[in-house]
């Protein structure tokens, strides 16, 4: 069986160093809002977080610490941080005025999360999964599909439909990356990088000379252990696990 990329010990497995009550909870939303922290550039004035009715964190997002998590994350905090227990002080005087609201959604997993992020200059809207352990994916960004689990550096070029071919090519052939993925979505297109760093400054100079580009984002990664697409292993399977032992 071909595997794209290989579950990771630290990441799949061993759980992340945190504070409780829970790592699908706590430890997720932190990762989820320091991903939408980043995607707002460290701005954020306003945000809208909404959960589903039916889904599991409408009626547990305050006692399981999804709220603590989500607002820590927001402030670039992590899972650890003895901070933590102070969100809803610290996100006030950060100055930051969030909402949350349950609101029937169309959703396919029961720990989804809306947030709709506001600053002075632009807004940006994001829907992120707890999947558990702490684990994460982001699976939309404005009303386009993407796939981010925060395993990555990941440059987000947004531009419109026209040109997203060319920027891929063109950022093909100047920027090693692991992976180079276009989601559309009517007019507008976004340029998913996923690579080992962020693309260097004078290629996304050069990229703003050729090409109309809206903006681009910057999402550092959340995981310990970053992936990588051409990675080799000893084994693969239990059987390839003992031949290896035997060797």
């Amino acid at each position: 069986m071909e595997i794209g990329t290989y579950p990771s010990i630290f990441n799949d497995v061993v759980g992340p160093v945190m504070r409780g009550p829970s790592s699908s909870h706590c430890a997720a939303s932190v990762r989820i809002g320091k991903l939408a922290r980043d995607l707002m550039g460290g701005d954020i004035q306003e945000v809208l977080v909404e959960f589903d009715p039916a889904g599991s964190l409408a009626t547990t997002h305050q006692s399981h610490g999804s709220d603590m998590g989500l607002f820590g994350g927001l402030l670039g905090w992590e899972a650890d941080d003895e901070r933590l227990i102070e969100y809803a002080n610290a996100i006030k005087e950060a100055g930051i005025k969030v909402n949350i609201e349950i609101n029937e959604l169309e959703v396919k997993h029961e720990n989804t999360y809306k947030l709709s992020l506001k600053n002075n200059k632009e807004s940006h809207e994001l829907v992120a999964i707890s999947t558990g352990g702490g684990m994460v994916e982001i699976v939309e960004i404005n009303g386009i599909e993407v796939s981010m689990i925060g395993d990555y550096f990941e440059t987000l070029v947004f531009c419109n439909e026209e040109n997203g071919g060319e920027i891929r090519d063109y950022l093909n052939e100047k920027f090693n990356a692991d992976e180079l993925n276009i989601r559309k979505r009517d007019n507008d297109t976004i340029i998913e990088v996923k690579a080992q760093t962020f693309i260097e400054p004078d290629i996304l100079q050069d990229l703003r000379k050729h090409f109309t580009i809206t903006t681009i984002k910057e999402l550092n990664p959340v995981l310990p252990i970053l992936s990588r697409k051409r990675t080799e292993i000893p084994f693969r399977t239990c059987e390839e696990m003992l031949a290896y032992n035997e060797n």
